[in-house]
């Protein structure tokens, strides 16, 4: 037989998407860094596959067949003749259910604990080991980056509760690089949008105070997933300009909008501002709820918007105070 590679073989592997293949090759790099086909999972006498079915009984005692099945995704006979193999070698016993005695609890023997004890510390000795040459802002990247990962490719999977913290160095980096990133792909935003955010950098920068001017940052996991910022202006200088208001499109109906708003308008009215105004466009209606349930008001509205021509440019205030007399 000719050792040339099959055309057709060729052919399917030049068209393969790149991403298919970035994911795969990733994966071949995970499973040999944390030795998942070795003959012996963490030097053990255990497969991954057994050692899973250890953990899984070892963490839900009285677990059955069926629910441990629903966790890995095994199949059943397949899980069957692990169970039994578990069992021979006295790790595992199995209990007939009181109510069902076609149904049977898993329980972890005493020598099955031992090796659950083993397995479940070589693990964390191996992640230890691994994440070790990191630094912290390495680390919190990698978090972020696994956990952003999960919720893409699990979207069922529980999300964390969002915390809401001041800004650090890179923020605004980072801010201006989302909106322009999001807004020109989800909403079609010309590229003067960039240009418009850009513009307003410099005078946030230069004129900044701390009893005034402030940009909050969402977070999930870590992860940034919203943010806002208050930022005084010369020109009406007892009121406070809104900018930089986005949710990522995954945290969008979490509530986490009405929380940083909430916390922009809090730190106004601390701050002695007599009123918010903002600059937004007609047609993000998510944003324009908010502000209407916030209690802002249209006060303005212009007839095209160079960065969105299907719209139009709109000017909400808040007012904080009332005027005297």
């Amino acid at each position: 037989m000719s050792s040339a590679t099959n055309p057709a073989e060729m052919s399917g592997r030049e068209s393969l998407d790149p991403l298919v293949e970035l994911v795969r090759d990733f994966n071949r790099f995970y499973t040999g860094l944390i030795g998942v086909l070795d003959r012996g999972y963490l030097d053990t006498p255990y497969s991954l596959q057994e050692a899973r079915v250890l953990y899984e009984v070892g963490t839900a005692p009285g677990s059955t067949a069926k629910e441990v099945r629903s966790r890995t995704g095994f199949d059943q006979g397949y899980l069957s003749r692990l169970v039994a193999r578990l069992a021979t070698a006295g790790l595992v016993r199995r209990t007939a259910s009181q109510t069902d005695g076609r149904v049977q609890h898993l329980f972890l023997a005493p020598s099955g604990k031992r090796a659950f004890r083993t397995l479940n510390h070589r693990a964390n000795a191996q992640v230890a080991t691994l994440l070790g040459s990191l630094g912290n802002d390495e680390r919190r990247d990698l978090v972020a980056s696994l956990r952003t990962a999960r919720h893409l490719l699990d979207p069922a999977a529980s999300l964390e509760p969002f915390t809401i913290r001041e800004q650090r160095v890179g923020d605004l980096g980072w801010t201006l690089h989302r909106q322009s990133l999001v807004y020109k792909s989800e909403f079609g935003y010309k590229d003067a949008f960039e240009t418009y955010l850009c513009e307003g950098l410099a005078p946030y920068l230069r004129n900044y105070d701390p009893r005034r001017d402030r940009l909050w940052v969402g977070e999930s996991a870590g992860r940034p997933m919203g943010f806002i910022a208050i930022h005084h202006v010369e020109d009406r200088p007892r009121w406070a300009k809104l900018r930089w208001f986005l949710v990522e499109r995954e945290a969008r109906g979490r509530g986490l909008g009405s929380r940083l708003l909430s916390t922009a308008i809090g730190f106004c009215r601390k701050a002695g501002y007599d009123g918010i105004f903002l600059w937004t466009v007609s047609d993000l209606d998510g944003a324009r709820t908010l502000y209407e349930r916030a209690g802002f008001l249209l006060t303005e509205e212009k007839k095209e918007c160079a960065w969105a021509p299907w719209a139009r440019e709109q000017r909400w205030e808040l007012r904080l105070r009332r005027k005297a007399g």
